[in-house]
This record gives C-alpha cells, sequence and structure tokens, in this order.
C-alpha cells in the first residue's frame, strides 16, 4: 500500500522530530541540533508506507516473536496469523501495523492511541495510550496498555528504535549491564541462556539476542554525539540487533523475554481485567567533550 503519510512535526531548540500516527505510531526521524540521532525514514520507504523502514515504531501488546504464531493461556490453546510476509512467527505485535488515532499534539508533545477488539492477530481486547514529548535535550516515550477484556491477558510493551552507523567518522559504542543473553536456535527463538557478551565497537558486531536482567540505563558513543537511555523498571529486558554490513542497530527497550508465551523468563505481565502495564523510555543526548 502506498501513499501519502501525514506528519505530525516536534521540535525545540535542541530536536527536531517527525511522527507519523497513521503509520503505526512510529517516528520518521528524529534530530538533534541537526544531526540524525534514529536512522531517518528513506523517502520511499515513506511513500511505500513500510513501517519496519521508519526510524522507530511501538512494540504493544508484545515483543519479538510468538513461535509460529501458536501458544497457550488461560487453558486455552491460541493461533495467530504471522503478521510478516517473510516471517514464520508471529512479531513484534499488532500496534506497528495499524493507525494510531492522535488526541493531541501541540508543537512538543503528541497522544495518540489504539483500541484493539479481539481478532487473529490477538485474541485479547486492549487499548493503548502512547506519547511522545521533548524537552531540553530529551526525548521521551510513554506508552499505557489496559486490559480491556472480560478475563486476564498476557502483555507486555516496547519499543524497536534503530540507530544510524556512520562508520566513515568513527566508530560507535554501546556501554550497558545486563546478566544473560538468550541464545537462538535455527529458526530464531531461544534456547539456551548465557553470560552476556562483551561488544566492542558495534560496527565490527553481527548480533540479534534478548539480553535480559538489564539494568535500564545505556549509553551510546557515536562519532558525533552521546545518547543516554533511561528505562522505566517496567523493560527490564533489551533487544540488540545488529544485522552485517548495515549502516544502523537497533537498541529495543522491551518488557519481556523473545518468545516468552512459551516459557522463556522474563515472562509477560498477566493484567485482570482493567489493569494496565506503563512503560517509558527518555532519549537524552549530549554533545561530546573534548
Amino acid at each position: 500500500m502506498t501513499g501519502s503519510t501525514e506528519l505530525f512535526a516536534l521540535g525545540n531548540d535542541a530536536w527536531q522530530v517527525q511522527v507519523a500516527p497513521s503509520l503505526g505510531g512510529a517516528i520518521v526521524d528524529a534530530r538533534w541540533h541537526g544531526r540524525d540521532v534514529l536512522r531517518p525514514t528513506p523517502a520511499a520507504e515513506l511513500a511505500a508506507r513500510n513501517v519496519r523502514k521508519t526510524a522507530c515504531y511501538p512494540l504493544v501488546p508484545f515483543s519479538n516473536r510468538i513461535a509460529f504464531g501458536e501458544f497457550a493461556f488461560g487453558g486455552a490453546q491460541y493461533t495467530l496469523v504471522k503478521n510478516l510476509a517473510d516471517m514464520q512467527h508471529a512479531i513484534h505485535g499488532v500496534g506497528f501495523q495499524q493507525a494510531w488515532s492522535v488526541g493531541e499534539s501541540d508543537g512538543q508533545s503528541i497522544w495518540m492511541q489504539i483500541v484493539h477488539t479481539p481478532d487473529a492477530r490477538w485474541p485479547f481486547a486492549f487499548e493503548a495510550q502512547q506519547s511522545m514529548a521533548i524537552e531540553g535535550d530529551t526525548l521521551t516515550l510513554g506508552m499505557r496498555i489496559q486490559n480491556t477484556h472480560s478475563e486476564a491477558a498476557p502483555c507486555g510493551a516496547g519499543w524497536h528504535p534503530f540507530f544510524p552507523l556512520d562508520t566513515q567518522a568513527g566508530e560507535t559504542h554501546l556501554r550497558t549491564t545486563w546478566t544473560s543473553m538468550l541464545v537462538s536456535d535455527a529458526d530464531d527463538l531461544p534456547c539456551a541462556r548465557v553470560d552476556p557478551m562483551n561488544f566492542g565497537a558495534l560496527d565490527h558486531t553481527v548480533v540479534d539476542n534478548c539480553f535480559t536482567g538489564w539494568s535500564g540505563q545505556a549509553q551510546i558513543d557515536t562519532p558525533h554525539h552521546r545518547i543516554a537511555i533511561e528505562a522505566s523498571d517496567s523493560l527490564g529486558c533489551a533487544v540488540l540487533f545488529r544485522p552485517a554490513r548495515q549502516a544502523f542497530f537497533a537498541f529495543e527497550p522491551v518488557s519481556h523475554a523473545n518468545n516468552a508465551l512459551h516459557g522463556n523468563d522474563p515472562p509477560m505481565q498477566v493484567l485482570a481485567p482493567g489493569e494496565a502495564l506503563e512503560a517509558r523510555v527518555c532519549i537524552t543526548v549530549h554533545a561530546l567533550t573534548k
């Protein structure tokens, strides 16, 4: 599906951010003093409405993979549609593949929501609100997901931000702490838990793993600026994805392990009817000191 996409601009003296609520509630680009902090969406991909090529999109009500689109919960067995053409699993929830309705936008913040009724993509009703706001040097992402189903339901949250790698200008380093790394099998599903790797420059790294016991804080040192990430306690995992020979990586703060509905810890939260899960990520950019 192609066509024009309405963009909402957020800006202050430091940040210039464009958001596309109708394209999965995604961020199209985010610049700090004119420099790309997130990977900008190519014009052709925006015209094609390819949300997977945007700068950042929400993960709701689950992140990463549910093995082969099947899981058991509450004594029942469920089968989900495989929502990406090149994927044998259900992945990344439903929020990134539907339009979000804008509630408020004032030039420095935006609030949007979706209302989900049970279908083949996800069998439980929920409402989700997502916010984005800039203040000073900080971009804050917020999420609230409420179970509107008549019974308890599993729930997770997170974001999938992409960061550029400028290998011509120098190396990019990630500094953070976590307690374990989930090793994936040939089906890209966790099969073992090991001590986390020590990464050098991300420019020379190939990785696609979920890390558990994440501290909720990370620092990314690029050739141009320093990015500090701080997440709420509800986001206790992070997925690090850097494919070979690509000029970007993703650092995804999420609430649960990959394939959590098949027994991987930490699990998805179980929300009683009316209960909500809230999450927040703050992205603060600093100039490099010489």
